[in-house]
C-alpha cells in the first residue's frame, strides 16, 4: 500500500502541477489579476495534514492585436496615428504591457482538505495615440503615443479546495472542488496623466484622468470563486486532465468613471445634429465583471525519476457580456481567447519548477451589454430590416503569455518529526 500511495502521490502532483486556475489579463479584456492557483503550487493538494507549501509566480504578456468579433483590425496595427507621406493613415492600436507576481501560501487542514490564500502584484502599462484632427476636413493630422501605468496589490484570493475520492483509494484518478472568496484589496481608482492634443496649435495637453479599467490593479467589489479540476490515468504514465474556475462578482460597477454617457442618434436622421433617440446612462462607469476559465490536456513523465513532466492543453478564458448574478448596466470589454499551451515542470527534492506558454489562436471581442443596447436603440428607429444596424466595439489582444513558476514545500513546521526531505520519491 505504501508504494500505491507515493506512486498515486507524484500522479497527482505531476497532473495538478499543471491545472492552474489563475486568470491574467488578456489586453483590453480585463480578466483580471487576483492571486491564481500558482501551478507548482497546486501541488500542495497533496498536502499532508499540518503541512505547508508556498510558492510564486510571474507572469507576461503585451496585447496589441486589435479584434471585432474573431475579426482582426489589421490597419490599426502601426503605431503612431495620424497620416504618413503619402496619405496613408497610420495605425493606433492599443498596447498594453502587463507584468504580474504572486505569492501562494497553502496549509494542509486534513490530508484531503487544504486552504489557500494568493497575494497578487501587478505592473501595467498601456499605450496608446492622442489625435488632432483637421477642423476643415475632420481628418486625423496628427497623432502622438503616450502611455499610462498602474501598479500595486491587486485583488487577493482566499480558497479551500477538497479531494472528493480518498487518495488512499482512488489510484488512478481523482477529482477536486473547491470555493474562495475574491477581496477587493486592488484599487480600482488608479490615476496617472492623460494626453490630448490642442486642436488648433498640436501642442500637447495634460489632465490627471482614472486609467483604463484594463490596467486597474482590481475590479471593486467582492467576488465568488468556484472550480474543479480532475485527472485521470489514460495508458502507463501518460495522464488526462480537465478543470474549470468561475467567479462571481455580484456587485454591478465600481463607480470609476470611464467617459460621458454615450448619446445615441437616429441613423436614419440625415440632419445636422441627428434626432438624439437617448442616453445610455450607467455604461460610462467601469463593471465588476463575472470572469470564467477552462482547460484540458494531457500530460506525461519524461524521465524514469518522474521529475521531468511534459504537458499539453488546450484553454479558454473570458469575460462574459453579462453576469450571472447583478445588474449589467455598466461598461465592460467582454470577450475570449482559445489558446494551445505546452509546459514543462521540473521538480528537484522540495523544490518545483514550471514553465507555461499559452499561445492564442482564437481571440473574439463579443458584443457588450452596452454594445446591445445602443444597437436596440438606434434599430428602434429603422423600419427596414435590411437596414438595421450592428454595434460592436473593439478589443486588442496578446498573441501569447508566459508563466514562470516556483514552489517550495516546508513540511509540518509544527510537528516535532522532521519533514520527509522528498515526500514525493517513489519508494524502491
Amino acid at each position: 500500500m505504501k508504494q500505491h500511495l507515493h506512486t498515486y502521490s507524484i500522479a497527482l502532483l505531476l497532473v495538478l502541477a499543471v491545472c492552474q486556475t489563475e486568470l491574467h489579463a488578456q489586453g483590453c479584456v480585463a480578466v483580471r489579476q487576483m492571486g491564481g492557483i500558482n501551478p507548482l503550487s497546486t501541488s500542495g493538494y497533496t498536502l499532508s495534514k499540518g503541512e505547508f507549501q508556498i510558492g510564486t509566480s510571474y507572469r507576461y504578456f503585451h496585447s496589441f492585436r486589435h479584434y471585432v468579433g474573431t475579426e482582426e483590425q489589421p490597419q490599426r496595427q502601426n503605431t503612431g496615428g495620424g497620416f504618413d507621406e503619402n496619405g496613408n493613415e497610420k495605425g493606433n492600436a492599443v498596447n498594453i504591457y502587463s507584468h504580474a507576481v504572486d505569492l501562494n501560501i497553502s496549509y494542509g487542514i486534513s490530508d484531503r482538505l487544504q486552504v489557500n490564500l494568493f497575494i497578487p502584484y501587478v505592473n501595467n502599462e498601456r499605450s496608446q495615440v492622442a489625435t488632432r484632427k483637421d477642423p476643415v476636413t475632420k481628418q486625423t493630422v496628427e497623432g502622438i503615443r503616450y502611455s499610462m501605468w498602474a501598479s500595486g496589490l491587486a485583488d487577493i484570493r482566499i480558497s479551500a479546495n477538497y479531494l472528493v475520492f480518498d487518495p488512499a483509494k482512488a489510484m488512478n484518478g481523482n477529482l477536486l472542488v473547491g470555493m474562495g472568496v475574491k477581496l477587493n484589496s486592488g484599487s480600482y481608482t488608479v490615476k496617472d496623466d492623460a494626453m490630448s492634443l490642442d486642436q488648433k496649435t498640436g501642442q500637447p495637453l495634460y489632465q490627471s484622468a482614472y486609467v483604463d479599467q484594463a490596467i486597474q490593479p482590481g475590479h471593486g467589489g467582492i467576488g465568488i470563486s468556484v472550480e474543479v479540476q480532475g485527472f485521470k490515468k489514460l495508458y502507463k504514465g501518460i495522464y488526462g486532465f480537465a478543470n474549470g474556475y468561475y467567479l462571481f462578482n455580484p456587485k454591478e460597477s465600481n463607480g470609476t468613471y470611464k467617459s460621458d454617457p454615450t448619446v445615441v442618434t437616429d441613423p436614419t436622421d440625415q440632419s445636422k445634429p441627428p434626432r438624439v433617440l437617448g442616453t445610455l446612462y450607467g455604461y460610462n462607469v467601469y463593471a465588476c465583471p463575472d470572469q470564467f476559465f477552462l482547460r484540458a490536456g494531457v500530460m506525461t513523465s519524461v524521465l524514469k525519476s518522474k521529475n521531468l513532466t511534459l504537458s499539453l492543453a488546450g484553454r479558454m478564458e473570458g469575460i462574459p457580456a453579462y453576469d450571472a448574478i447583478g445588474g449589467n448596466v455598466a461598461y465592460r470589454r467582454p470577450g475570449y481567447v482559445i489558446a494551445v499551451e505546452p509546459g514543462v515542470s521540473y521538480r528537484l527534492g522540495k523544490h518545483n519548477f514550471s514553465v507555461f506558454v499559452p499561445v492564442n489562436f482564437i481571440r473574439n471581442r463579443t458584443q457588450s451589454a452596452a454594445d446591445i443596447a445602443s444597437q436596440n436603440l438606434q434599430n428602434s428607429a429603422i423600419t427596414d430590416e435590411s437596414a438595421k444596424v450592428h454595434v460592436q466595439g473593439d478589443a486588442a489582444f496578446a498573441d501569447y503569455s508566459i508563466s514562470f513558476n516556483y514552489g517550495y514545500r516546508l513540511g509540518k513546521l509544527f510537528s516535532k518529526k522532521a519533514a520527509d526531505p522528498n515526500p514525493f520519491e517513489t519508494v524502491k
